[in-house]
Protein backbone atom coordinates (compact mmCIF):
# COMPACT_ATOMS: atom_id res chain seq x y z
CA UNK A 1 0.00 0.00 0.00
CA UNK A 2 1.82 3.23 -1.24
CA UNK A 3 1.89 6.00 1.62
CA UNK A 4 -1.01 8.13 0.11
CA UNK A 5 -3.09 5.41 0.13
CA UNK A 6 -2.23 4.90 4.21
CA UNK A 7 -2.87 8.40 4.99
CA UNK A 8 -6.15 8.03 3.21
CA UNK A 9 -7.27 4.94 4.88
CA UNK A 10 -6.20 6.67 8.41
CA UNK A 11 -8.61 10.11 7.41
CA UNK A 12 -11.29 7.48 5.94
CA UNK A 13 -10.80 5.86 9.46
CA UNK A 14 -11.39 8.97 10.99
CA UNK A 15 -14.34 10.64 8.76
CA UNK A 16 -16.55 7.20 8.84
CA UNK A 17 -18.19 7.78 11.94
CA UNK A 18 -18.96 11.42 10.87
CA UNK A 19 -20.64 9.68 7.70
CA UNK A 20 -24.34 10.90 7.73
CA UNK A 21 -23.35 14.20 9.36
CA UNK A 22 -20.99 14.71 6.27
CA UNK A 23 -23.29 14.09 3.37
CA UNK A 24 -25.42 16.46 4.93
CA UNK A 25 -22.89 18.80 5.23
CA UNK A 26 -21.89 18.44 1.71
CA UNK A 27 -25.65 18.63 0.44
CA UNK A 28 -25.77 21.90 1.82
CA UNK A 29 -22.56 23.01 0.36
CA UNK A 30 -23.78 21.93 -2.85
CA UNK A 31 -27.06 23.47 -2.89
CA UNK A 32 -25.42 26.64 -2.11
CA UNK A 33 -23.15 25.99 -5.07
CA UNK A 34 -26.04 25.39 -8.13
CA UNK A 35 -28.87 27.28 -8.35
CA UNK A 36 -30.88 24.30 -9.52
CA UNK A 37 -29.50 21.36 -8.25
CA UNK A 38 -31.08 17.52 -9.01
CA UNK A 39 -33.77 16.34 -6.89
CA UNK A 40 -32.02 13.17 -5.88
CA UNK A 41 -28.58 15.34 -4.64
CA UNK A 42 -28.77 13.39 -1.39
CA UNK A 43 -29.04 10.31 -2.32
CA UNK A 44 -26.41 11.01 -5.19
CA UNK A 45 -24.10 12.33 -1.87
CA UNK A 46 -24.91 9.29 0.07
CA UNK A 47 -23.63 6.95 -2.62
CA UNK A 48 -20.59 8.78 -3.50
CA UNK A 49 -19.41 9.18 -0.15
CA UNK A 50 -20.28 5.02 0.87
CA UNK A 51 -18.27 3.99 -2.58
CA UNK A 52 -15.71 6.95 -1.51
CA UNK A 53 -14.60 5.52 2.10
CA UNK A 54 -15.48 1.98 1.37
CA UNK A 55 -12.69 1.99 -1.22
CA UNK A 56 -10.90 4.41 0.79
CA UNK A 57 -11.17 2.02 4.47
CA UNK A 58 -9.73 -1.19 2.24
CA UNK A 59 -6.62 1.09 0.85
CA UNK A 60 -7.98 0.69 -2.51
CA UNK A 61 -7.17 3.82 -3.85
CA UNK A 62 -5.88 2.75 -7.11
CA UNK A 63 -9.21 0.92 -8.30
CA UNK A 64 -11.25 4.10 -7.01
CA UNK A 65 -9.17 6.28 -9.39
CA UNK A 66 -9.73 3.78 -12.52
CA UNK A 67 -13.22 3.49 -11.54
CA UNK A 68 -14.27 7.57 -11.60
CA UNK A 69 -11.75 7.64 -14.84
CA UNK A 70 -14.53 5.26 -16.51
CA UNK A 71 -16.91 7.09 -14.94
CA UNK A 72 -15.66 10.27 -16.29
CA UNK A 73 -15.11 8.82 -19.92
CA UNK A 74 -18.12 7.31 -19.78
CA UNK A 75 -19.96 11.11 -18.92
CA UNK A 76 -18.11 12.58 -21.30
CA UNK A 77 -19.05 9.94 -24.02
CA UNK A 78 -22.19 11.15 -23.45
CA UNK A 79 -21.69 14.74 -23.65
CA UNK A 80 -21.95 15.79 -20.14
CA UNK A 81 -20.72 18.40 -18.80
CA UNK A 82 -17.45 17.46 -15.54
CA UNK A 83 -17.45 20.99 -14.49
CA UNK A 84 -20.17 19.87 -11.67
CA UNK A 85 -18.58 17.25 -10.81
CA UNK A 86 -14.99 18.77 -10.37
CA UNK A 87 -17.32 21.36 -8.24
CA UNK A 88 -18.66 18.46 -5.77
CA UNK A 89 -14.68 16.82 -5.49
CA UNK A 90 -13.41 20.51 -3.93
CA UNK A 91 -17.01 21.40 -1.62
CA UNK A 92 -16.28 17.55 -0.40
CA UNK A 93 -12.90 18.39 1.00
CA UNK A 94 -14.15 21.46 1.98
CA UNK A 95 -17.09 19.66 4.49
CA UNK A 96 -14.22 17.03 5.75
CA UNK A 97 -12.30 19.89 7.46
CA UNK A 98 -14.73 20.30 11.04
CA UNK A 99 -15.15 16.90 11.36
CA UNK A 100 -11.23 15.95 11.19
CA UNK A 101 -10.43 18.85 13.75
CA UNK A 102 -12.85 17.26 15.94
CA UNK A 103 -11.43 13.77 15.42
CA UNK A 104 -7.26 14.02 15.19
CA UNK A 105 -6.01 13.96 18.14
CA UNK A 106 -2.84 16.39 17.19
CA UNK A 107 -1.86 19.37 14.64
CA UNK A 108 0.29 16.94 12.67
CA UNK A 109 -2.56 14.22 12.13
CA UNK A 110 -4.80 17.37 10.80
CA UNK A 111 -2.62 18.58 8.47
CA UNK A 112 -1.49 14.74 7.07
CA UNK A 113 -5.13 13.97 6.75
CA UNK A 114 -5.74 17.51 4.60
CA UNK A 115 -2.70 16.79 2.80
CA UNK A 116 -4.07 13.81 1.72
CA UNK A 117 -7.53 15.06 0.73
CA UNK A 118 -5.89 17.59 -1.33
CA UNK A 119 -3.51 15.17 -3.44
CA UNK A 120 -6.34 13.05 -3.41
CA UNK A 121 -8.65 15.72 -5.28
CA UNK A 122 -5.91 16.29 -7.07
CA UNK A 123 -5.69 13.09 -9.16
CA UNK A 124 -9.71 13.11 -9.25
CA UNK A 125 -9.66 16.50 -11.13
CA UNK A 126 -7.28 15.20 -13.19
CA UNK A 127 -8.68 12.42 -14.18
CA UNK A 128 -11.85 14.39 -15.01
CA UNK A 129 -9.43 16.42 -17.00
CA UNK A 130 -8.06 13.61 -19.23
CA UNK A 131 -11.49 12.22 -19.80
CA UNK A 132 -12.66 15.79 -21.19
CA UNK A 133 -9.35 16.01 -23.17
CA UNK A 134 -9.95 12.53 -24.71
CA UNK A 135 -13.45 12.58 -25.95
CA UNK A 136 -12.82 16.16 -27.37
CA UNK A 137 -9.60 14.34 -29.83
CA UNK A 138 -12.08 11.45 -30.51
CA UNK A 139 -15.20 13.82 -31.42
CA UNK A 140 -12.50 15.74 -33.61
CA UNK A 141 -11.32 12.43 -35.27
CA UNK A 142 -15.26 11.93 -36.21
CA UNK A 143 -15.80 15.40 -37.46
CA UNK A 144 -12.88 15.39 -39.60
CA UNK A 145 -13.96 11.45 -40.92
CA UNK A 146 -17.11 13.34 -41.68
CA UNK A 147 -15.87 16.17 -43.21
CA UNK A 148 -13.95 13.91 -45.75
CA UNK A 149 -16.68 11.89 -46.92
CA UNK A 150 -18.78 15.15 -47.84
CA UNK A 151 -15.94 17.17 -49.46
CA UNK A 152 -17.78 16.85 -52.92
CA UNK A 153 -20.32 19.08 -51.94
CA UNK A 154 -18.84 22.57 -50.54
CA UNK A 155 -21.72 23.71 -49.00
CA UNK A 156 -21.62 20.69 -46.80
CA UNK A 157 -18.21 20.71 -46.09
CA UNK A 158 -18.52 24.72 -45.26
CA UNK A 159 -21.19 24.12 -42.76
CA UNK A 160 -19.27 20.76 -41.32
CA UNK A 161 -16.13 22.71 -40.50
CA UNK A 162 -17.97 25.43 -38.84
CA UNK A 163 -19.60 23.04 -37.02
CA UNK A 164 -16.08 21.17 -36.09
CA UNK A 165 -14.70 24.59 -34.96
CA UNK A 166 -17.97 25.13 -32.87
CA UNK A 167 -17.19 21.86 -31.18
CA UNK A 168 -13.27 22.02 -31.21
CA UNK A 169 -13.76 26.12 -29.53
CA UNK A 170 -16.32 24.23 -27.02
CA UNK A 171 -14.23 20.87 -25.60
CA UNK A 172 -11.85 23.84 -25.39
CA UNK A 173 -13.19 25.61 -23.53
CA UNK A 174 -14.33 23.58 -20.93
CA UNK A 175 -11.24 21.85 -20.86
CA UNK A 176 -9.20 24.72 -19.90
CA UNK A 177 -12.23 25.91 -17.11
CA UNK A 178 -10.99 22.45 -15.72
CA UNK A 179 -7.68 22.50 -16.09
CA UNK A 180 -7.98 26.28 -14.55
CA UNK A 181 -8.88 24.68 -11.36
CA UNK A 182 -6.59 22.03 -11.48
CA UNK A 183 -3.86 24.23 -11.58
CA UNK A 184 -5.21 26.84 -8.66
CA UNK A 185 -5.78 23.19 -7.07
CA UNK A 186 -2.02 22.17 -7.33
CA UNK A 187 -0.84 26.01 -6.38
CA UNK A 188 -2.77 26.08 -3.27
CA UNK A 189 -2.78 22.25 -2.13
CA UNK A 190 -1.26 22.81 1.30
CA UNK A 191 -1.51 26.15 1.86
CA UNK A 192 -3.90 27.59 4.83
CA UNK A 193 -2.68 30.50 5.31
CA UNK A 194 -5.49 33.41 4.02
CA UNK A 195 -2.97 35.80 2.90
CA UNK A 196 -0.91 33.26 0.75
CA UNK A 197 -3.46 31.47 -0.30
CA UNK A 198 -4.85 34.89 -2.10
CA UNK A 199 -1.64 35.56 -3.67
CA UNK A 200 -0.73 32.50 -5.05
CA UNK A 201 -4.42 31.97 -6.42
CA UNK A 202 -4.19 35.53 -8.53
CA UNK A 203 -0.62 34.73 -9.48
CA UNK A 204 -1.46 31.57 -10.79
CA UNK A 205 -4.92 32.86 -12.92
CA UNK A 206 -2.97 35.83 -13.83
CA UNK A 207 -0.03 33.64 -15.15
CA UNK A 208 -2.52 30.88 -16.73
CA UNK A 209 -5.22 33.64 -18.64
CA UNK A 210 -2.27 36.20 -18.90
CA UNK A 211 -4.77 39.14 -18.13
CA UNK A 212 -3.27 42.11 -17.56
CA UNK A 213 -4.15 42.46 -14.10
CA UNK A 214 -6.05 39.83 -11.06
CA UNK A 215 -6.98 40.30 -8.13
CA UNK A 216 -8.33 38.12 -5.06
CA UNK A 217 -9.86 40.30 -2.18
CA UNK A 218 -11.95 39.23 0.75
CA UNK A 219 -13.74 42.35 3.09
CA UNK A 220 -12.41 42.41 6.64
CA UNK A 221 -14.03 43.02 9.99
CA UNK A 222 -14.12 47.05 9.03
CA UNK A 223 -15.76 46.31 5.65
CA UNK A 224 -12.66 47.12 3.56
CA UNK A 225 -11.15 45.06 1.14
CA UNK A 226 -7.90 43.47 1.37
CA UNK A 227 -5.81 41.12 -0.79
CA UNK A 228 -3.18 40.06 -3.45
CA UNK A 229 -2.78 40.69 -6.60
CA UNK A 230 -0.48 40.11 -9.94
CA UNK A 231 0.34 41.49 -13.03
CA UNK A 232 0.62 44.86 -13.78
CA UNK A 233 1.54 47.21 -10.57
CA UNK A 234 -1.81 49.90 -10.22
CA UNK A 235 -2.41 52.44 -8.30
CA UNK A 236 -2.31 52.77 -4.58
CA UNK A 237 -0.93 49.32 -3.50
CA UNK A 238 0.49 49.40 -0.19
CA UNK A 239 3.75 46.88 -1.35
CA UNK A 240 4.26 44.25 -4.28
CA UNK A 241 1.65 42.00 -4.46
CA UNK A 242 -0.82 43.57 -1.63
CA UNK A 243 -4.23 45.87 -1.96
CA UNK A 244 -6.34 47.58 0.21
CA UNK A 245 -9.34 50.17 -0.21
CA UNK A 246 -13.04 50.81 0.38
CA UNK A 247 -15.47 48.34 -1.73
CA UNK A 248 -15.85 50.78 -4.40
CA UNK A 249 -15.83 50.53 -7.98
CA UNK A 250 -17.03 47.81 -10.24
CA UNK A 251 -15.83 45.64 -7.38
CA UNK A 252 -18.57 47.61 -4.89
CA UNK A 253 -21.05 46.87 -7.69
CA UNK A 254 -20.45 42.92 -8.12
CA UNK A 255 -20.72 42.98 -4.47
CA UNK A 256 -23.70 44.43 -3.82
CA UNK A 257 -25.25 42.97 -6.83
CA UNK A 258 -23.88 39.54 -5.74
CA UNK A 259 -23.49 38.88 -9.38
CA UNK A 260 -20.70 38.88 -11.73
CA UNK A 261 -20.36 42.72 -13.10
CA UNK A 262 -18.72 43.06 -16.60
CA UNK A 263 -17.19 46.13 -18.45
CA UNK A 264 -16.53 45.68 -22.19
CA UNK A 265 -15.28 49.83 -22.06
CA UNK A 266 -14.47 51.25 -18.94
CA UNK A 267 -14.41 54.60 -20.09
CA UNK A 268 -18.01 54.37 -20.30
CA UNK A 269 -18.78 53.01 -17.14
CA UNK A 270 -19.56 55.58 -14.80
CA UNK A 271 -18.75 52.96 -11.74
CA UNK A 272 -15.14 52.49 -12.66
CA UNK A 273 -11.89 53.69 -10.69
CA UNK A 274 -8.99 54.02 -12.45
CA UNK A 275 -6.39 51.94 -10.35
CA UNK A 276 -4.55 50.10 -13.15
CA UNK A 277 -2.95 51.86 -16.33
CA UNK A 278 -4.13 50.91 -19.78
CA UNK A 279 -7.13 48.80 -18.25
CA UNK A 280 -10.16 48.90 -20.98
CA UNK A 281 -12.07 46.20 -19.71
CA UNK A 282 -13.28 44.28 -16.28
CA UNK A 283 -14.76 41.92 -15.40
CA UNK A 284 -15.46 41.01 -11.44
CA UNK A 285 -17.07 38.19 -9.77
CA UNK A 286 -18.35 38.14 -5.92
CA UNK A 287 -16.83 35.56 -3.95
CA UNK A 288 -20.51 34.38 -1.73
CA UNK A 289 -20.29 32.35 0.96
CA UNK A 290 -24.13 31.30 1.99
CA UNK A 291 -25.48 34.06 -0.65
CA UNK A 292 -23.24 36.61 1.32
CA UNK A 293 -20.52 38.55 -0.24
CA UNK A 294 -17.21 38.29 1.58
CA UNK A 295 -14.31 39.09 -1.58
CA UNK A 296 -14.22 39.07 -4.86
CA UNK A 297 -11.93 38.05 -8.14
CA UNK A 298 -10.90 40.71 -10.19
CA UNK A 299 -9.37 40.72 -13.88
CA UNK A 300 -8.61 43.75 -15.80
CA UNK A 301 -7.68 43.47 -19.23
CA UNK A 302 -5.70 46.08 -21.89
CA UNK A 303 -8.21 44.63 -24.43
CA UNK A 304 -11.30 46.55 -24.86
CA UNK A 305 -14.23 43.77 -24.78
CA UNK A 306 -12.33 40.87 -23.40
CA UNK A 307 -14.66 39.09 -21.38
CA UNK A 308 -17.61 37.13 -22.73
CA UNK A 309 -20.08 34.50 -21.00
CA UNK A 310 -17.97 31.41 -20.82
CA UNK A 311 -15.09 33.84 -19.14
CA UNK A 312 -17.71 34.68 -16.41
CA UNK A 313 -18.76 31.10 -16.32
CA UNK A 314 -15.08 29.95 -15.61
CA UNK A 315 -14.51 32.49 -12.89
CA UNK A 316 -18.06 31.45 -10.96
CA UNK A 317 -16.42 28.29 -11.10
CA UNK A 318 -13.90 29.43 -9.49
CA UNK A 319 -14.84 31.73 -7.51
CA UNK A 320 -16.72 28.63 -5.74
CA UNK A 321 -14.10 26.57 -5.52
CA UNK A 322 -11.85 29.92 -3.58
CA UNK A 323 -14.57 30.64 -1.44
CA UNK A 324 -14.56 26.59 0.26
CA UNK A 325 -10.26 27.22 0.24
CA UNK A 326 -10.83 30.64 2.06
CA UNK A 327 -13.44 28.93 4.50
CA UNK A 328 -10.80 25.64 5.07
CA UNK A 329 -7.68 28.52 5.54
CA UNK A 330 -9.87 30.70 8.28
CA UNK A 331 -11.22 27.24 9.96
CA UNK A 332 -7.53 26.37 10.09
CA UNK A 333 -6.26 29.55 11.50
CA UNK A 334 -9.18 29.28 14.36
CA UNK A 335 -8.33 25.76 15.54
CA UNK A 336 -4.46 26.50 15.33
CA UNK A 337 -5.37 29.68 17.67
CA UNK A 338 -7.59 27.60 19.95
CA UNK A 339 -4.93 25.35 20.12
CA UNK A 340 -2.42 27.72 21.15
CA UNK A 341 -3.99 29.57 23.34
CA UNK A 342 -3.44 28.68 26.83
CA UNK A 343 -6.28 27.06 29.25
CA UNK A 344 -7.43 29.52 31.81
Amino acid sequence: MSNLAAALQRTASLLEPHREALVEAWVAALREAWPEPEDDLRDYCAQAAESLFGRLLRGELDPLLAAESRAAEDAARLGDSLQRSARAIRVLDGCCLPFLAQSCPDRESLAECLLALDELGDRRLEALLQAQEDEAARRLMEAQDQTARTQERARELRRANEALARAERQSRQRAEQIGLIVSVARGIAGVLEPDRLMQVAAETIQGRLDYTYVAVVVLDRAGVLVGRWAGRPGVGRQSRGKAQGPPGGIIGRALRARAPQVSSDVARDRDYQPDVPGTRSEMVVPLLEGGVPVGAIDFQSMEPAAFDLDDVAAAEALSEFLVVALRNARLFGELKSRNEDPPQ
